[in-house]
């Protein structure tokens, strides 16, 4: 029988035998006390009011003894290093690390002994804080036959923000979240959380996010006769054919109904009697803006000497 058969040969029962060798080799060293290096969190709380924290380490090193079996459930833990700063004495401050100060389950059985580094620097700002205006930052694509009306409105259209008097000093306005909105029929309104201007850090917003409302309306087309009156230093000697024209109004149906409302004339400009029959253009004079547009037909009438 060559070594190849012996290998071949109850394969099984050999497995069977490396895995029970595994299980008590785990079992005496699952007992055996040893060193091991957990990175822990770092936890800052910063108890003065009068200042906020800019830059300090996310995480130190922490030296555990034990048996491994608790080391390996304690990693599984998260343990962290808690510092409290009762008071800021400066914008920067060295704070002490000492195994007292890490929190972890004490019943595990295994013993924190060393923190390092044994010490870390903090650095601090004066707390400043500021009203600013807030943009929508919202990407909406109206249905066929509808229009989104602008501005969009934001309620409320100012926060607050706080942080490192460098930091705040440096925003003049915050952002909502990028939302995208599409085929919009109606009204639509989202509560939109803001965004921290890219480049700060330790800024809070206060409220943190804003009630967003998008306005929608139908497009509609409205047609009416309208007289036409001239106007100018020689308004009152001429005379004016036809004088009357449709006036086409385009736009928001609401916008458009107003506009309507508004207008009960269009007009052309005279600052002199013509010799002679003139074409001069005709004037519609929009009283609301942004979504109505209006034009006459014909876009020139003409002007005549009165008693020609």
């Amino acid at each position: 029988m060559n070594w190849q058969d012996m290998l071949r040969n109850h394969w099984p029962y050999k497995l069977g035998a490396f895995f029970i060798v595994f299980l008590l080799w785990l079992d005496l060293t699952a007992g055996e006390r040893q060193s091991q290096e957990v990175l822990t969190r770092l936890v800052i709380d910063v108890q003065d009011s009068a200042w906020v924290l800019q830059d300090a380490p996310r995480e130190v090193a922490t030296t555990f003894q034990g048996r491994n079996r608790d080391l390996l459930a304690l990693i599984g833990n998260d343990p962290e290093v808690r510092i409290g700063i009762r008071e800021v004495t400066g914008p920067v401050m060295r704070v002490n690390l000492d195994p007292d100060q890490v929190v972890y389950d004490r019943d595990q059985g295994v013993r924190a002994t060393l923190v390092v580094p044994t010490s870390i620097e903090l650095q601090f700002e004066q707390l400043a804080e500021r009203r600013v205006p807030v943009i929508a930052d919202l990407v909406t694509v109206p249905a066929m036959g509808f229009t989104v009306m602008r501005p969009l409105l934001v309620e409320p259209d100012s926060v607050t923000i706080r942080g490192g008097a460098s930091q705040v000093e440096t925003i003049r306005q915050v952002s909502t979240r990028r939302v995208s909105l599409e085929e919009l029929q109606y009204a639509v309104m989202r509560d939109v959380p803001l965004e921290v201007p890219a480049g700060t850090r330790g800024i809070e917003i206060y409220p943190p996010s804003v009630l967003v409302t998008v306005p929608v309306d139908s497009l509609v087309v409205r047609q009416v006769r309208l007289p036409v009156r001239a106007t100018g230093s020689a308004a009152g000697r001429v005379r004016v054919q036809p004088d009357s024209v449709d006036v086409v109004v385009r736009g928001a149906a609401a916008a458009v109904r107003r506009q309507l409302d508004s207008v009960a004339w269009v007009t052309v400009q005279v600052d002199a009697v013509p010799t002679g029959p003139q074409l001069a253009p005709v004037v519609v004079e929009l009283s609301t803006g942004g979504f109505v547009s209006a034009s006459s037909r014909p876009e020139e009438v003409t002007v005549r000497p009165e008693g020609s």
